[in-house]
């Protein structure tokens, strides 16, 4: 090959190489899908029961994720978690602050006028990349009936020997805490009180385990003496 063809080839290759312009690999933002969780939590209790004109308190734990080391060091380099609620019924508020490491105690009160009856109600904590929820149950009861003035001047009368009183109990499975309000009305209707309710995990996801209670209607009938 002669010369002259070798140095053009050789200019022409030298161009090439040139243009070229080097190609930095992006790494793709993280899917928050598969980021490690910074921390958990918990709700006690998971069954909140209150009167119209009421107080009562809710614990949210938070915990770091002991599991991961970055996830542990930037948990606990928190200097606060935000906490809100969310669906709550009319009539209803709650007093939140800052949520720190540990538990934290939310105050939840009811007007007189709130409405009655079963509300799921969603706990959501917020740091950094981790966003956890969790749900209880809002129970709001009928202010009780305040003594009358014949009641509390009654002198007390010795009861009537018969049989003791016993419960019955009764658990329902629920996919949904809509569902479980709906089951929990319905047996409402025949004097079933909910007593508290359990997330179970399983193959098809999450199932809320509710547990209810009643007196024993056999047992509360009183036996008449026979008369002929």
């Amino acid at each position: 090959m002669p010369r002259s063809i070798k140095c053009i080839l050789a200019v022409l290759l030298f161009v090439s190489l040139a243009a070229l312009k080097p190609v930095t690999a992006q790494r793709p933002n993280p899917d928050p899908e598969f980021l490690i969780p910074e921390f958990f939590i918990s709700l006690s209790p998971s069954v909140v029961t209150v009167e119209q004109g009421g107080l009562t308190m809710l614990t949210v734990t938070i915990r770091c994720n002991t599991s991961s080391f970055e996830a542990v060091k930037d948990c606990n380099g928190r200097p606060k978690f935000d906490l809100y609620i969310s669906e709550f019924p009319d009539g209803t508020s709650a007093q939140t602050a800052g949520g720190r490491i540990g538990d934290n105690t939310i105050s939840i009160n009811t007007s007189s006028e709130a409405k009655v009856g079963l509300f799921p109600v969603q706990v959501t904590v917020v740091a950094g990349t981790t966003r956890q929820m969790q749900t209880f149950v809002l129970n709001i009861r009928h202010a009780a009936s305040p003594p009358s003035a014949e009641t509390a001047i009654r002198e007390p009368v010795a009861a009537a020997a018969g049989p003791q009183i016993t419960l019955e109990h009764q658990v329902v499975v629920a996919k949904t805490p809509e569902e479980l309000n709906r089951m929990a009305n319905d047996l409402g209707k025949a004097s079933w009180e909910l007593v508290s309710v359990v997330n179970r995990q399983n193959a098809h996801g999450t199932e809320l385990i509710g547990f209810f209670r009643r007196p024993n209607v056999v047992d509360t009938k009183v036996q008449r003496p026979f008369s002929p």
